[in-house]
């Protein structure tokens, strides 16, 4: 092989060895959440169904949730989840890690530096900040909220609602 054609082969290995190193950070990102953001975490679905899951990391409830998720992620192959993260920017690392340790990492999203009532206010207006809070979303957009841990049965009802799963 020519010299010319070995560089343009590492060159070539290099550049999609970053690319998919590239997609893999991208997909671990924590987008910041903005009181503008609402429209932009609804559209980032694509008119697909999905499942947004706000979360605190002082919550233990949460993390019952995402016990469940995990478990709804094997049955429904396709499920959709968003999650959001309450907690200030500040605790990106520790949020960054939970995620992870729940297989979460796509589709995350966390509060920035606006004043908590007025991110949550842009989630919902009528929600109060009562933790866990679910919201399950339909293609057209309707969506409906849950808050609290949410059962089994619960889950395939709301689900079913979204038009995820059978």
């Amino acid at each position: 092989m020519t010299l010319r054609r070995k560089l343009v082969a590492t060159l070539a290995g290099t550049a999609i060895a970053l690319g998919v190193a590239g997609m893999a950070q991208a997909a671990e990102r924590v987008s910041v959440f903005e009181s503008a953001s609402a429209a932009q975490l609804s559209a980032s679905q694509q008119g697909k169904p999905f499942v947004l899951v706000v979360w605190s990391l002082d919550c233990v409830y949460c993390k019952r949730n995402f016990e469940a998720i995990g478990k709804l992620q094997a049955k429904h192959r396709g499920l959709r989840v968003v999650t959001l993260a309450m907690d200030r920017p500040d605790a990106l690392p520790q949020v960054q890690q939970l995620l992870k340790r729940v297989n979460l990492t796509r589709n995350a999203w966390m509060f920035g530096n606006e004043p908590q009532d007025r991110l949550r206010y842009a989630v919902d207006p009528d929600w109060m900040g009562e933790m866990p809070r679910t919201y399950f979303y339909r293609a057209d957009g309707q969506r409906q909220g849950v808050s609290g841990v949410i059962s089994d049965a619960d889950w395939d009802k709301h689900l079913r609602w979204a038009g995820i799963g059978g």
